[in-house]
């Protein structure tokens, strides 16, 4: 399983990237976080609608769930989700 953060905070790549850095170290989170600080490549990409927005991507690339809003992702429900794509 891989996860990634996008962040589409609006600015300069070095005025964001910055700020990203600092909220992921904030939150001891150790994925990659990519940019885009134009918010363009991914709102046209995935359609987003609303933020977050959780994507769950088989292994042969396939979007296989689109969570949109905060969620527990320890909830049972959702660990069953992960675990299903993880087979």
């Amino acid at each position: 399983m891989e996860i990634l953060a996008v962040s589409l905070d609006a600015g300069s790549e070095t005025a964001v990237a910055p700020r990203v850095k600092a909220f992921m170290a904030d939150l001891a989170l150790t994925f990659p976080a990519l940019l885009d600080p134009q918010m363009m490549e991914v709102v046209r990409a995935y359609r987003l609608c609303g933020f977050p927005t959780t994507y769950l991507i088989d292994r042969a690339g396939v979007i296989r769930a689109v969570v949109v809003g905060p969620r527990g992702w320890a909830s049972a429900e959702f660990r069953a989700r992960l675990e299903a794509l993880l087979k």
